[in-house]
């Protein structure tokens, strides 16, 4: 039996919760009426009240640990939100036996044929969208805990303080990233080029050379990211397609040179955000246009293997000043910054290609330039 431990009545003077009963004319006195409920702590206790992009950790009956991005805040006892390209239901299960528990039900998918994304990126669609689809496997049924984590507009104002983290590249020797810090990267280096901290910034949109490493545009809020970057004033974007076609990965780049010459540049040979660079000019190369600093480029080069000459840094420098002789000025969205601002994607992609054929090639030390610099 339930005890009266769990049992509140509440009180409420507003027209909804009471209703108000008048006594004989002659009192002019009226008797609220009290409005009681069964309260259980326990199960007041599971509602969890979240926001859209709120960013909640699971526990999974097995021990494991899933990252879940709130799509709708729903009534603290039911909500909806997106896993590695599901849209699933929770719903908060009253059993006494768990301190709390959670089943999923998939309702959908994400991004959708006709999103703003896929219009975008015309090669997700068919085939490619549905291996992106299938390729995180079912959720699991029953999660045993959630918990709030990180909001997109902490991070926001994290990057409005202070952006050298998502910005700056890797300082060889830094503190190894926190698992929160690695899995929002990729938003954080969104947010950077929407707040005019960064130029240019690649994301990849479909890893087909290692998928152990899962889908990188799953990671927290990159989807939605991907879309406002699309929809901001003066960003631009180009697919890039990785040799073979194993991996697809978006350059979003400002509308203003260099950036404007130097994105288009980077999908002319097929660079892809999460595979490494093979040569050490290349890793030079797509570090500067990245816009991280030199100590850490240049750092990080002599961490993986060398190759680092005077030589190669003389060679990277000519070959982006004849890509574009502006020099990079930010934020890029201040009024006043340098570089002359292209018409679109088809004028920033044609004057990359014009110039790239004027760029002196280094011979061998340009073989295996796909990959991406000291994230």
């Amino acid at each position: 039996m339930t005890s009266l431990a769990n049992w509140k009545c509440l009180k409420s003077v507003r027209a909804d919760n009471a209703r108000l009963h008048c006594k004989p004319a002659s009192t002019g006195r009226y008797i609220k009426c009290i409005k009681c409920s069964v309260y259980d702590e326990k199960v007041a206790a599971q509602q969890l009240f979240t926001q859209p992009f709120d960013l909640l950790l699971a526990k999974t009956s097995s021990g494991g640990t899933e990252t879940l991005q709130v799509l709708e805040g729903g009534d603290g006892a039911t909500f909806t939100a997106l896993w590695k390209g599901h849209v699933l239901r929770l719903t908060a299960m009253h059993d006494y036996a768990n301190e709390e528990s959670w089943t999923t039900e998939r309702i959908g998918a994400y991004p959708l044929a006709g999103s703003d994304l896929v219009r975008a990126f015309p090669s997700l669609q068919g085939r490619l969208l549905e291996d992106l689809h299938s390729h995180s496997g079912a959720p699991e049924p029953v999660l045993t805990s959630l918990s709030n984590a990180y909001s997109l507009t902490q991070l926001q104002k994290e990057v409005a303080e202070n952006a050298s983290f998502w910005c700056d590249g890797t300082r060889p020797g830094a503190p190894e990233k926190t698992a929160m810090q690695s899995l929002t990267l990729t938003a954080g280096e969104l947010v950077s080029l929407m707040q005019g901290k960064r130029g240019v910034v690649i994301v990849q949109l479909w890893n087909g050379f290692d998928r152990s490493r899962g889908q990188p545009v799953y990671d927290p809020w990159v989807v939605d990211l991907l879309e406002a970057a699309l929809r901001t004033p003066g960003v631009r974007a180009v697919p890039s397609v990785a040799p073979g076609g194993v991996g697809l990965t978006a350059v979003l780049f400002a509308d203003k040179e260099p950036w404007n010459v130097w994105g288009p540049h980077l999908a002319s040979f097929g660079c892809q955000a999460n595979a490494v660079a093979g040569s050490a000019y290349y890793k030079v190369l797509i570090g500067k246009i990245l816009g991280y600093s030199d100590e850490n480029i240049y750092g990080y080069v002599r961490s993986v293997g060398g190759g680092l000459t005077p030589d190669v840094i003389s060679q990277v420098d000519a070959d982006l000043k004849k890509l574009s002789k502006a020099k990079p000025k930010l934020p890029w969205n201040r009024e006043g910054s340098r570089g002359k601002k292209a018409t679109g994607n088809s004028a920033a992609a044609a004057a990359a290609a014009g110039n790239s054929a004027a760029v002196k090639s280094p011979g061998s030390q340009r073989r295996g330039g796909s990959g991406g610099g000291p994230r």
